[in-house]
Protein backbone atom coordinates (compact mmCIF):
# COMPACT_ATOMS: atom_id res chain seq x y z
CA UNK A 1 0.00 0.00 0.00
CA UNK A 2 2.91 2.44 0.50
CA UNK A 3 4.08 2.35 -3.19
CA UNK A 4 0.44 3.11 -4.21
CA UNK A 5 0.64 5.86 -1.64
CA UNK A 6 3.68 7.27 -2.91
CA UNK A 7 2.06 7.04 -6.37
CA UNK A 8 -1.52 8.34 -5.47
CA UNK A 9 0.83 12.01 -3.31
CA UNK A 10 3.20 12.14 -6.27
CA UNK A 11 0.29 12.98 -8.83
CA UNK A 12 -1.65 15.03 -6.27
CA UNK A 13 0.96 17.54 -5.86
CA UNK A 14 1.79 17.57 -9.68
CA UNK A 15 -2.35 18.21 -9.73
CA UNK A 16 -1.97 20.94 -6.85
CA UNK A 17 0.54 22.52 -8.42
CA UNK A 18 -0.79 23.34 -11.84
CA UNK A 19 -4.06 24.35 -10.36
CA UNK A 20 -1.81 26.67 -8.06
CA UNK A 21 -0.25 28.11 -11.54
CA UNK A 22 -3.66 28.33 -12.87
CA UNK A 23 -5.60 30.03 -10.06
CA UNK A 24 -2.02 32.47 -9.60
CA UNK A 25 -2.71 33.46 -13.40
CA UNK A 26 -6.25 34.30 -12.60
CA UNK A 27 -5.46 36.83 -9.77
CA UNK A 28 -5.55 35.94 -6.12
CA UNK A 29 -6.23 39.26 -5.11
CA UNK A 30 -5.64 39.91 -0.99
CA UNK A 31 -6.89 38.49 2.08
CA UNK A 32 -9.84 41.38 2.44
CA UNK A 33 -10.91 41.28 -1.07
CA UNK A 34 -9.83 38.04 -3.22
CA UNK A 35 -9.55 37.62 -6.59
CA UNK A 36 -11.32 34.56 -8.94
CA UNK A 37 -8.24 32.17 -8.36
CA UNK A 38 -7.74 32.73 -4.26
CA UNK A 39 -10.18 29.56 -3.44
CA UNK A 40 -8.11 27.31 -5.99
CA UNK A 41 -5.41 28.38 -4.49
CA UNK A 42 -5.84 28.17 -1.27
CA UNK A 43 -7.27 24.46 -2.04
CA UNK A 44 -4.70 23.51 -4.05
CA UNK A 45 -2.24 24.69 -1.41
CA UNK A 46 -3.67 22.54 1.39
CA UNK A 47 -4.05 19.68 -1.23
CA UNK A 48 0.31 19.75 -2.04
CA UNK A 49 1.22 19.94 1.70
CA UNK A 50 -1.08 17.10 2.76
CA UNK A 51 0.23 15.19 -0.18
CA UNK A 52 3.59 15.86 0.79
CA UNK A 53 2.61 14.82 4.20
CA UNK A 54 1.61 11.36 2.67
CA UNK A 55 4.26 10.79 1.17
CA UNK A 56 6.37 11.24 4.11
CA UNK A 57 4.57 8.99 6.03
CA UNK A 58 4.58 6.37 3.19
CA UNK A 59 8.62 6.76 2.97
CA UNK A 60 8.93 6.69 6.55
CA UNK A 61 6.86 3.34 6.38
CA UNK A 62 8.99 1.66 4.11
CA UNK A 63 12.16 2.79 5.61
CA UNK A 64 10.89 0.94 8.93
CA UNK A 65 9.91 -2.38 7.16
CA UNK A 66 6.14 -2.15 7.77
CA UNK A 67 5.40 -1.78 4.14
CA UNK A 68 5.02 -5.67 2.47
CA UNK A 69 1.67 -5.67 0.65
CA UNK A 70 1.49 -5.64 -3.08
CA UNK A 71 1.23 -2.32 -5.17
CA UNK A 72 -2.64 -3.10 -6.32
CA UNK A 73 -5.24 -4.89 -4.07
CA UNK A 74 -8.06 -5.89 -6.17
CA UNK A 75 -10.16 -5.88 -3.41
CA UNK A 76 -9.50 -3.07 -1.57
CA UNK A 77 -9.52 -0.90 -5.23
CA UNK A 78 -13.26 -2.74 -6.30
CA UNK A 79 -15.86 -0.83 -4.03
CA UNK A 80 -13.93 2.60 -4.51
CA UNK A 81 -14.11 2.21 -8.83
CA UNK A 82 -17.71 1.48 -8.47
CA UNK A 83 -18.28 4.31 -6.40
CA UNK A 84 -16.40 6.62 -8.98
CA UNK A 85 -18.34 4.89 -12.06
CA UNK A 86 -21.33 5.46 -9.77
CA UNK A 87 -20.84 9.16 -9.72
CA UNK A 88 -20.15 9.39 -13.16
CA UNK A 89 -23.11 7.91 -13.99
CA UNK A 90 -25.06 10.61 -11.48
CA UNK A 91 -23.27 13.46 -13.54
CA UNK A 92 -24.67 11.86 -17.53
CA UNK A 93 -28.39 10.73 -15.74
CA UNK A 94 -29.07 13.71 -13.72
CA UNK A 95 -30.78 16.12 -16.19
CA UNK A 96 -32.36 12.83 -18.36
CA UNK A 97 -34.05 11.21 -14.85
CA UNK A 98 -33.68 14.33 -12.83
CA UNK A 99 -32.50 15.56 -9.17
CA UNK A 100 -34.92 13.21 -6.96
CA UNK A 101 -34.80 9.81 -9.47
CA UNK A 102 -30.83 9.89 -9.58
CA UNK A 103 -29.47 10.97 -6.66
CA UNK A 104 -32.13 8.26 -5.02
CA UNK A 105 -30.31 5.54 -7.34
CA UNK A 106 -27.07 6.91 -6.14
CA UNK A 107 -27.82 6.71 -2.69
CA UNK A 108 -29.35 3.32 -3.07
CA UNK A 109 -25.79 2.02 -4.57
CA UNK A 110 -23.60 3.71 -2.31
CA UNK A 111 -24.93 1.87 0.37
CA UNK A 112 -25.61 -1.46 -1.39
CA UNK A 113 -22.06 -1.27 -2.53
CA UNK A 114 -20.51 -1.11 1.01
CA UNK A 115 -23.56 -3.42 2.13
CA UNK A 116 -24.71 -6.14 -0.22
CA UNK A 117 -26.56 -7.96 2.04
CA UNK A 118 -30.26 -8.57 0.63
CA UNK A 119 -32.54 -8.19 3.79
CA UNK A 120 -30.83 -5.00 4.24
CA UNK A 121 -32.36 -3.54 0.82
CA UNK A 122 -35.43 -2.30 1.90
CA UNK A 123 -33.73 -0.11 4.61
CA UNK A 124 -31.24 1.48 1.78
CA UNK A 125 -34.43 2.04 0.07
CA UNK A 126 -36.09 4.02 3.10
CA UNK A 127 -32.54 5.93 3.24
CA UNK A 128 -32.40 6.56 -0.46
CA UNK A 129 -36.10 8.17 -0.33
CA UNK A 130 -36.17 10.31 2.82
CA UNK A 131 -32.23 11.43 1.79
CA UNK A 132 -32.64 12.74 -1.63
CA UNK A 133 -36.27 14.13 -0.76
CA UNK A 134 -34.82 15.72 2.45
CA UNK A 135 -31.87 16.90 0.14
CA UNK A 136 -34.47 18.50 -2.38
CA UNK A 137 -36.27 20.69 -0.11
CA UNK A 138 -33.50 21.89 1.56
CA UNK A 139 -31.81 22.90 -1.88
CA UNK A 140 -34.90 23.93 -4.13
CA UNK A 141 -37.33 25.05 -1.22
CA UNK A 142 -34.79 26.65 1.52
CA UNK A 143 -31.71 27.45 -0.62
CA UNK A 144 -33.89 28.45 -4.08
CA UNK A 145 -31.40 26.35 -5.86
CA UNK A 146 -33.03 25.46 -9.11
CA UNK A 147 -32.35 21.36 -9.32
CA UNK A 148 -33.55 19.07 -12.58
CA UNK A 149 -36.67 17.54 -12.61
CA UNK A 150 -36.08 15.23 -15.78
CA UNK A 151 -38.58 13.21 -17.82
CA UNK A 152 -40.29 12.28 -14.72
CA UNK A 153 -41.37 15.46 -13.86
CA UNK A 154 -41.20 14.70 -10.45
CA UNK A 155 -40.33 17.74 -7.70
CA UNK A 156 -42.42 19.57 -5.06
Amino acid sequence: MGQLNQIISICLIALSIIICWTSAKLGIGEFRNPGTGFMPFFTSSLLFFLSIGLLLKSFIKKVEGEDKKPLIVREKLQKPISLVIGLIGYTFLLNFFGYLVTTFLLIFLMFFIFDPILKNCWKYLIIGAVASNLSFLIFCKWLQVQLPIGVFRIGF
